[in-house]
């Protein structure tokens, strides 16, 4: 599992890990999961009552994502806003 200091985020909001996945925003409702030659598109919901965003990032059925809500949640200190991972 990476440490935080092998993740690096970029000024457009990209966070890439040196394990070879990246999370970028696409639009404010919208993240693009990237791991090695596979990607996948991941909604962001509305704010809930506390302001944070729900960004829905289940683990996915596909073998291509095995760790996708993992990523996620360790992307999230690195994404500008308040979300939480469901």
């Amino acid at each position: 599992m990476p440490t935080p200091s092998q993740l690096i985020a970029a000024a457009n909001g990209q966070v890439q890990c040196s394990e070879g996945w990246m999370l970028r925003p696409l639009s404010p409702d919208l993240l693009e999961y990237i791991d090695g030659r596979a990607a996948c598109l991941i909604n962001i919901g509305n704010p809930t009552r506390q302001a944070v965003r729900p960004i829905y990032a289940s683990e996915s059925s596909s073998d291509l994502f095995p760790h996708l809500s993992e990523h996620v949640r360790l992307a999230l200190p690195y994404l500008k806003g308040s979300y939480v991972v469901v």
